[in-house]
């Protein structure tokens, strides 16, 4: 056992570090000497090293379980280039080959840290690979998502205390290292029985909340225009750079595009971005190039970067823990600092929307039971989702709650990982589910208190959240003292920036699988601007002597496809067959007129009427299945060339336009032809019931 003195030489000779911070040697040697340990530091703390150090004294590898790939990513780099520690990931955002490459260095011993999705898991073949190494230290980050009672609990995290068991089983002298920067005292006592055991319990070692550099204030705002004109006019008062999180990926693109529209090097980042694109993105921001990210949080919490000087929230956070985690990202130097939430009161429904698609119901559990029960063959968990209609999330956590309660499991049949009854008699034990409906519903309250409040120290509510007993007013929130930062409300500010929401087109992101190019919707429908809720009111009674469609929007068509034509040199525009949509052709034709190109208006059609519209569905599984192989190709066009405009009204969940370009590649010769998507709308389909978000 390595005394302190060798502990810091460590430090000192691979990290580079002078000394450790306040409670790391504490936690470093409890880890060593107790074996099993539970942290609750402050984000911004230096957690990693609390698995870092102990990794390169220990003798074999260590596993660190943690659903953050930002994380990942950034101690990669840092493990490798930085400390000479050899570490290697297996996670979503990877390929296989990238993932199996780094299985085989793992089981080489070439490793001596390696990070793990926790959805991993739940993977027959991945759990048996990890049970076979040689783990010396086990870390579980973000532990709060074991519990019930954790805000941001996660079924997929139940599978760790089942590989934590087993490793334990094979191993006793397994170190276990649980971390988070967001766990009360209930969500505790739930962590210690689970990684804890009676011959090993589970030591807790817990420090100060308080982030002294950190000033948290609150704006309310009434509205999307006046909340990007905050953003704008906070960006500019703000030195260093910052990050502004959104609660959806099309807001993350709305408040970049404003941004940069107004002079400010800004890029959006979410998890529907390709993996390549979100490196390159967190290496650009890490290195300084961008003054701004606007992110979802799939930028992970786990982003290192020390000299961030600002968190904006523009939308509404769904509970106060994920908030300080959150807003803790900045001022991780020690340097002054500032977490600022822009607080609409309506924003509130998007995260209400959050916890009830993630929460499952009786009803759930025997739509799941019934399609595993009655199907022919043992179904894959995306024919369960098909089968079922449920949000997918709610699918997840079904099935991972069936298989630990036993009345299913999975295995594997031909190749594939299935599903099928155990035979168990009973219904499932739902306690946890309400528990943790209530822990949301009470996590979203306080948020709210925090939000709206306007006679507490805004960082005292945050530490009281968070299990600190002691507090006093921090002394420069917004509350304790008179707000620096300004921001006003100009009539004149709100119309310009509502006439660039509705002047705005959406991306259309490419499909690799379906050969689709990257395209362009005029509006996003959320923003109901009056152009296109008149579209929507006036398409389905529309035909080609009525139109129904106002010379604005087909002035702004002209305008986006003027713009493709003159950087992609399109050939022909074709329409998507429509049974709902009258003045699809006509419209078209403008387009192609105004181009001096070809309209082929009969080139696609439906050889088998897909069964329902896709809106009336309820998952985009079933989306998938309603449109797969029912389009096909007229044969009376020989040849068909070039950049050719798959030209529709909305574009949803984006199956049927994939199915478009994926019969026109299958007719034409994959080179010879690039299919681009052009639409008036996006939509966003509701996730486990019918119809629009």
């Amino acid at each position: 056992m390595m005394n302190d003195e060798q502990l810091k030489e460590v430090l000192q000779k691979r990290f580079g570090f002078p000394d450790f911070r306040p409670g790391q040697l504490k936690a470093i040697r409890s880890l060593l000497e107790d074996r099993r340990l539970l942290c609750v530091h402050p984000t911004g703390f230096g957690k990693s090293l609390l698995y870092q150090l102990p990794s390169t004294v220990l003798p074999g590898i260590t596993v660190v379980i943690s659903p953050l790939l930002a994380l990942m990513r950034d101690q990669l780099h840092h493990l490798n280039t930085r400390f000479g520690i050899p570490a290697a990931s297996v996670n979503s955002d990877q390929t296989e080959e990238e993932n199996r490459a780094a299985c085989m260095q793992a089981i080489q011993n070439r490793l001596k840290v390696l990070f793990i999705a926790p959805e991993q898991l739940d993977n027959i073949d991945r759990f048996n690979f990890l049970l076979g190494l040689n783990v010396s230290l086990l870390v579980v980050d973000e532990a709060h998502c074991i519990s019930t009672w954790g805000h941001d609990f996660r079924p997929s995290y139940r599978q760790i205390v089942n590989y934590v068991k087993a490793v334990q089983e094979k191993n006793a002298e397994t170190r276990v290292l649980g971390l988070s920067a967001t766990v009360d005292y209930n969500t505790e006592e739930d962590i210690v029985e689970q990684l804890g055991s009676p011959s090993q319990p589970l030591k807790v070692i817990r420090e100060s909340m308080d982030r002294p550099n950190i000033s948290l204030s609150v704006f309310q705002l009434t509205s999307i225009e006046s909340k990007l004109s905050a953003c704008k006019q906070l960006v500019d008062q703000l030195e260093g750079c910052g990050i502004i999180y959104c609660a959806t990926r099309e807001n993350t693109e709305i408040v970049a595009g404003y941004l940069v529209q107004n002079g400010v090097n800004a890029k959006a980042y979410h998890a529907g971005f390709h993996p390549d694109m979100k490196r390159e993105l967190q290496k650009g921001f890490i290195g300084d190039q961008y003054k701004v990210l606007t992110a979802t949080n799939a930028l992970g919490m786990g982003i290192d970067k020390a000299n961030l000087r600002f968190i904006i929230h523009f939308d509404f956070p769904g509970s106060i823990t994920a908030y300080y985690q959150e807003v803790g990202r900045c001022g991780r130097d020690g340097l002054p600092a500032q977490g600022i939430l822009l607080y609409d009161k309506a924003d509130v429904r998007v995260q209400k929307y959050f916890i009830e698609s993630s929460q499952p119901s009786e009803t759930d559990f025997e739509k799941v039971m019934r399609a595993i029960s009655e199907a022919e063959i043992p179904l894959k968990l995306m024919s369960i989702k098909a089968y079922t209609g449920l949000h997918p999330t709610r699918v997840q956590v079904v099935v991972s709650e069936l298989i630990e309660q036993e009345f299913i499991e999975k295995v594997k049949e031909g190749g594939a990982q299935v599903y099928i009854e155990t035979g168990k008699q009973g219904t499932p034990n739902l306690q946890r589910y309400l528990t943790q409906h209530q822990v949301k519903i009470r996590e979203l309250e306080n948020m709210m208190y925090y939000a709206s409040q306007s006679k507490r120290c805004y960082m005292v509510i945050l530490r009281k959240a968070l299990g600190d007993k002691i507090t006093e007013p921090c002394g420069h929130c917004s509350f304790c003292t008179k707000l620096k930062l300004k921001i006003s409300d100009s009539p004149n500010d709100t119309t310009l920036i509502s006439d660039w929401l509705s002047g705005r087109v959406v991306e259309i992101p490419a499909s690799k699988i379906a050969k689709l190019s990257e395209g362009v919707a005029l509006s996003d429908v959320k923003l109901r601007t009056p152009m296109i809720v008149n579209f929507f009111r006036n398409r389905a009674n529309s035909s080609s002597q009525n139109l129904g469609i106002d010379n604005e929007l087909i002035q702004l068509l002209k305008r986006e496809a003027e713009k493709i034509h003159a950087s992609r040199k399109i050939s022909a525009i074709v329409p998507i067959p429509s049974r709902t949509w009258g003045a699809s052709l006509s419209v078209a034709k403008i387009l192609a007129e105004h181009l001096g190109v070809k309209v082929i208006g009969d080139l696609l059609y439906w050889k088998s009427i897909p069964e329902h519209r896709q809106g009336e569905l309820l998952n985009n599984d079933q989306r998938k299945l309603n449109v797969s192989s029912k389009m096909g190709v007229n044969n009376n066009i020989n040849v068909l060339r070039g950049h050719i405009l798959l030209f529709d009204d909305y574009i949803g969940s984006g199956f049927t336009m994939r199915e478009a370009s994926r019969v026109l590649h299958q007719a034409f010769s994959e080179d010879s032809i690039k299919t681009i998507p052009f639409t008036i709308a996006q939509v966003r389909w509701k996730l486990g019931s019918p119809g629009m978000i």
